[in-house]
């Protein structure tokens, strides 16, 4: 916490906004919210848009929000229209869905997406004296939310791969385990399409349509979250693209560049296209502005999935870990400058799901599953955390007997059920589990249904933690 015990002090925060006047019209902080499928992002900022906007009417859903638990905050207000470039993030269309009878969640956002909260708040100590004396006393803090698919961070290591070795990459990780058969047709048509063969139009075409599905395959049935490229599964604003229309071929070892007319020189040159104008475009025309990220994980899911699933999840984990490291001459720091991200909190979701004893085994699963490097992280990089929510509470905690012995569970309505009922998930692991403990499934936890909702922002939403990951990412800009 900011801390002004002296003048000189406040003259060298004021260094910083450059006088109180500025304070007083309002700062800005782009907050940029991104997850892997199922992880949660659109309810995510539904709910904090909610409960921010909420927050003055009930405290009590966002007490470890210090603006909010020290009674500062004066006013939280959506941002009025304006002629933004990127399209608005639906919020109110989203309350509307999950306040209805009978309740439903929102469908997932697959594009960029913005929406803006204004925030007028009471600095706190000598700061708001002195302001209280230019401008009334309240300082506004205008916070830029971002919504935009993780799968597009997944894209960042194609920048130092050649069309070659990323091919060669993804038929090692296509041909075994839980991959191999799903990807049993598109391994049979490049089978019959070499890399040397003629280029074809209709070929490409063909061999990206049976990507593409293979990757959404993947996703969908199996859980699997490292598919590369990103945007072949959350392709947004390109939709289908000519220049998308390549895919990984049996490349050879030793080959690095294809011989000019062939197939392999067609996806090549598409390849080089994507990463320069969608990969490249996207880190420096956006990725540079959000010097705040949080990052949502479906850690529980990864653990229903399965072994190979939980594995894939690490990879997407420590992929994405990549796009928050800046080294003196990684490809990074070529793409954004001197801009970078400041803060980021990786949070795994759903803890609702799983009784509050349960909740820190979750973090340090979390914390553990990807060696996210928290200490080391600060310094040259981001500041990196990590930390356990849900957005919305579906649940509440109780007992229930099983065996003679009293254990913890979680009591909520599923989806499509008539009534509330107890759920006992068994105990989340603090690490990875060892290849032979996959032998049972560690939860068996239904989808829930929301609690009452009230469209207007007066109560807020039930959640877990949504006001502590805020303070983490943005408090400091509320002092």
């Amino acid at each position: 916490m900011l801390k002004i015990p002296g003048l000189g002090d406040v003259a060298e925060w004021l260094g910083d906004v450059s006088d109180l006047t500025e304070l007083a019209k309002g700062s800005t902080v782009w907050l940029a919210v991104t997850g892997l499928s199922r992880a949660g992002k659109t309810v995510f900022i539904t709910s904090l848009v909610h409960n921010l906007l909420s927050a003055l009417h009930n405290p009590n859903r966002m007490p470890l929000l210090k603006v909010v638990g020290d009674g500062r905050l004066v006013a939280a207000r959506l941002e009025g229209a304006k002629a933004h470039l990127l399209p608005r993030f639906p919020y109110a269309d989203n309350i509307e869905t999950m306040a209805r009878t009978p309740a439903g969640w929102p469908q997932p956002t697959a594009d960029i997406s913005e929406i803006g909260v204004d925030i007028r708040f009471v600095p706190a100590g000598l700061v708001g004296d002195l302001l209280g004396r230019v401008s009334g006393g309240a300082a506004t803090l205008k916070l830029r939310i971002v919504d935009y698919p993780g799968e597009w961070l997944l894209d960042l290591p194609l920048l130092t791969q050649s069309y070659a070795e990323w091919s060669r990459g993804m038929m090692q990780l296509w041909r075994r385990g839980i991959r191999a058969e799903p990807a049993r047709e598109y391994l049979g048509f490049i089978a019959e399409h070499p890399p040397l063969e003629t280029a074809s139009e209709a070929v490409a075409k063909q061999a990206h349509d049976l990507y593409r599905a293979l990757l959404v395959t993947a996703r969908d049935k199996h859980g699997l979250s490292y598919l590369q490229p990103g945007r072949f599964v959350r392709p947004g604003a390109l939709a289908d693209a000519p220049y998308l229309w390549f895919a990984p071929l049996d490349v050879p070892d030793g080959v690095d560049r294809l011989a000019p007319g062939s197939l392999g020189a067609l996806m090549e040159e598409r390849y080089e296209v994507y990463k320069k104008e969608v990969v490249g475009a996207f880190y420096q025309n956006y990725f540079r502005n959000y010097g705040r990220q949080i990052v949502l994980v479906d850690v529980l899911g990864a653990l229903l999935a399965g072994r190979e699933a939980f594995e894939d999840t690490r990879l997407a984990t420590e992929a994405i870990l990549e796009s928050f490291r800046y080294g003196r001459h990684n490809i990074l720091s070529k793409l954004i400058g001197s801009a970078r991200v400041e803060k980021v909190l990786f949070a795994a979701t759903k803890a609702d799901h799983i009784p509050d004893p349960q909740r820190d085994n979750m973090s340090e699963l979390m914390r553990n599953m990807a060696a996210l490097p928290v200490l080391e992280a600060r310094g040259n990089d981001a500041d990196i955390e990590v930390t356990t929510l849900a957005s919305v509470a579906s649940t509440v905690d109780g007992t229930q007997e099983i065996d003679g012995k009293r254990v913890d569970v979680v009591i909520g309505r599923p989806v499509r059920a008539g009534k509330q009922a107890k759920f006992f998930g068994g105990e989340v692991p603090i690490r990875p589990p060892r290849p032979d403990g996959w032998g049972a499934p560690f939860l068996e936890i239904p989808t829930f249904e929301p609690p009452l909702i009230d469209p207007a922002p007066v109560d807020g939403i039930p959640h877990i933690n949504l006001d502590l990951a805020l303070e983490y990412l943005i408090g400091d800009r509320l002092r």
